[in-house]
């Protein structure tokens, strides 16, 4: 008899009584002896076998002690977001930092998404790379505001639009125009053709915020607009000031004769018929309209462009959905606007160059607000790149995207297709199909995504509550290269300059008292 029998009999004897020859040897193996051990009391069973430990080092590091050393598959640019949670490597990455490494096409970034994973943390998390960096931050939509704390503590503008707390022109040029005089004449053309087409975009989307409808193209509505837009610059150019919607009701009032020669129409009577519906539309957006004093007077705080800013839309009562989101527009239009004139002069050599990361949350509440503002968003976003812009779009689900008709639907996805880095929290099951129409996804890829948008849970033995197992997690996409898995642990800096939860600290400190 061997040495292990001899063991097996003796353990046998002592618990059971009985010896290897009164049982069964194969029944006996199956009942108790298991490849860690035996498995009864006293038995010497190793239930758990402990990981060895795991070291992360350079290769040059690593090949004297370890030859078989392999690198992480993601690469180890921009900013440091966790570490992967399949190998323990670090993962990094930000679009402004993969862009110019030419790892992916664009400085563009979607993060997506449920509530109270830690979207806005991400965010936070790449600003603080991309600022020490030399880069500048714009937040030009915070609802919340999650980058206010942020960017006093980076020595930024916090810029706090509302009724009553502060203006926002959507025919401001951006703090830049006074200089369009410094460029030589080509320059001017093209840069007061970019702003005519700004100020011509942000101020139909109020429009269509207001009817829940476009623009009548039958009563020539988009023309007389952008004619009188034009007017009502060069009046207010003359004054050495910016032009405001004021103005531009003043022009169409008065009924110029190249206006109603481009529409067609050959006396008052029927010229002002035919512009009273677009009249009515912005008298609504003077101060008692239904969005106050916000777009009525001139911006309260120019935008600085030498450090970074944040458009606190926070005092804006989440109720009042159109108002955010006429406000989330205005605000993308002006800090595209003082960017592209600031690369306009730095290419003219009038001024350093400087590039931006324009961090764009709560797509959702625009598009909830308003379908057609889908258009407006759509010329926002697409010229980011060609003026050394980067954007990082934030919304809670895929869901977000899909509007009421194919046309709109695919304008929508295509902020995602455009997108070359996307960050993926914790989603339902059934987003998975949507997300597949526009890129691949693996099964392991869903599954890992669906497992993390479950809610948080109390432990009956203990009474003990866990976090949602999303909270914190993340899968980091470029182009059609598997998902990386990593998990963000937060730094007490990045805690202090960022907390969503502050409204509820009372109450959690009382709970967890």
């Amino acid at each position: 008899m061997s040495v292990f029998d001899q063991m097996v009999d003796a353990v046998l004897n002592r618990f059971f009584g009985r010896s290897a020859n009164q049982v069964d040897r194969v029944d006996r193996q199956a009942r108790y002896l298991t490849e860690k051990g035996m498995d009864v009391a006293d038995g010497g069973m190793v239930s758990w076998v402990e990981a060895p430990p795991e070291f992360t080092a350079t290769s040059n590091q690593t090949a004297g002690l370890w030859p078989f050393a392999v690198g992480t598959s993601s690469p180890l640019v921009g900013a440091v977001l966790g570490r992967n949670l399949l190998n323990g490597s670090v993962v990094c990455g930000d679009p402004i930092n993969l862009f110019l490494r030419g790892i992916i096409s664009s400085p563009s970034g979607f993060i997506l998404g449920l509530n109270g994973r830690g979207k806005s943390s991400v965010a936070v998390r790449m600003a603080l790379a991309v600022v020490d960096q030399g880069f500048l931050i714009v937040g030009a939509s915070d609802v919340k505001p999650d980058l206010a704390g942020f960017t006093r503590a980076v020595g930024g503008e916090l810029v706090r639009v509302a009724p009553g707390v502060g203006a926002i022109n959507p025919l401001d040029a951006g703090p830049l125009w006074h200089r369009l005089g410094e460029l030589d004449e080509l320059a001017q053309r093209q840069m007061r053709a970019e702003i005519h087409s700004r100020r011509l975009n942000a101020l139909t989307g109020l429009l269509e915020l207001v009817f829940k409808a476009p623009l009548d193209a039958r009563q020539q509505e988009p023309t007389v607009l952008s004619m009188a837009i034009t007017e009502a610059d060069e009046h207010a150019q003359a004054q050495g000031r910016q032009p405001l919607i004021a103005d531009v009701v003043a022009v169409i009032r008065a009924a110029p004769p190249a206006i109603m020669a481009a529409i067609l129409v050959d006396d008052e009577a029927a010229y002002n018929a035919q512009v009273r519906n677009l009249l009515a539309g912005l008298n609504a957006l003077g101060e008692h309209g239904p969005f106050g004093d916000v777009f009525c007077q001139d911006t309260s705080v120019q935008m600085p462009l030498d450090r970074c800013v944040d458009f606190d839309i926070s005092a804006i009562d989440e109720t009042q959905l159109d108002l955010r989101a006429a406000v989330q527009i205005v605000c993308w239009s002006y800090a595209q606007a003082g960017i592209s004139a600031a690369k306009t002069l730095a290419q003219a050599g009038l001024m350093a160059e400087r590039h931006h990361l324009m961090i764009m949350d709560e797509l959702w509440q625009a598009l909830r607000a308003s379908e057609l503002l889908v258009y407006v968003i759509d010329a926002i976003t697409r010229l980011n790149r060609t003026k050394g812009l980067g954007q990082l779009i934030i919304t809670h689900s895929i869901k977000d995207l899909q509007l009421s008709t194919d046309e709109l639907t695919k304008i929508a996805m295509g902020f995602v297709e455009r997108s070359s880095m996307k960050i993926l929290g914790g989603l339902a099951q059934n987003e998975m199909v949507l997300l597949e129409n526009v890129f691949p996804l693996s099964g392991q890829e869903k599954a890992l995504l669906v497992a993390w948008s479950a809610e948080g849970s109390i432990d009956p033995k203990t009474g003990r509550t866990s976090p949602p197992p999303g909270r914190g997690r993340f899968m980091s996409k470029t182009g059609e290269a598997p998902g990386v898995p990593f998990q963000v642990n937060l730094t007490e800096a990045e805690r202090r300059v960022h907390d969503t939860n502050a409204a509820w600290a009372q109450a959690q400190a009382r709970v967890n008292a």
